[in-house]
């Protein structure tokens, strides 16, 4: 009996200790990455979470959605929510333009040159302006070809000012990045993929 009561325990233990790190969907109430507000001098730079979900009728298709505190799409920004899957990092990235269009990517961002993020492939991406929410449609294909019960790790999500903006950084000698989480080496939850493409 004894015996038992400890198994229990432990598997009570080991439950409450591996499932919270990996989330099955995210959504706005429940994100898979979370960040402190306030931890940057420009709202529109600031990051309140990140989220991984997939609809049943597309299963093609990841989703993935960045909601910052507010949204100015006339600064030069980059926006982007990355994770690891099969051994390889993986990125959905917005940049956002003065004078240009704004351009939603998803891919193999290799070593994040400004010539490979560019020439990583376009998606399908919308912005709410009464959400602040940014979400990108993105084919699996593009992505290493997740499989349902496939896992997303090291997630993160990061809004750093490019272009002109980021000589305001430099002329002022301030951190106008935000990343989520805060510190360096910590991951947001992990997302296990809900269905095959």
């Amino acid at each position: 009996m004894k015996k038992k009561i400890v198994g229990l325990f432990v598997c009570m233990l080991l439950t409450t200790t591996i499932l919270p790190i990996t989330a099955v969907a995210g959504d706005p109430e429940n994100p898979e990455i979370q960040d402190d507000l306030n931890d940057t001098y420009l709202p529109f730079l600031d990051i309140v979470s990140a989220w991984f979900y997939e609809k049943a009728d597309e299963p093609e298709y990841l989703y993935t959605a960045l909601k910052v505190q507010s949204i100015n799409l006339k600064a030069n920004a980059g926006l982007s929510i990355r994770w690891s899957y099969d051994g390889k990092e993986y990125v959905s990235g917005f940049d956002t333009y003065i004078f240009q269009d704004d351009v939603f990517r998803s891919g193999d961002p290799k070593r994040a040159s400004h010539w490979q993020w560019i020439h990583m492939p376009e998606c399908d991406g919308s912005v709410d302006r009464t959400t602040n929410i940014m979400t990108w449609k993105i084919l699996k294909s593009n992505i290493g070809n997740p499989e349902q019960g496939d896992v997303l790790t090291n997630t993160r999500a990061a809004v750093v000012p490019s272009g002109y903006s980021s000589f305001i950084y430099f002329f002022t000698s301030r951190d106008y990045r935000d990343f989520a989480p805060n510190i360096q080496d910590e991951y947001g939850l992990d997302y296990v993929i809900q269905y095959g493409g």
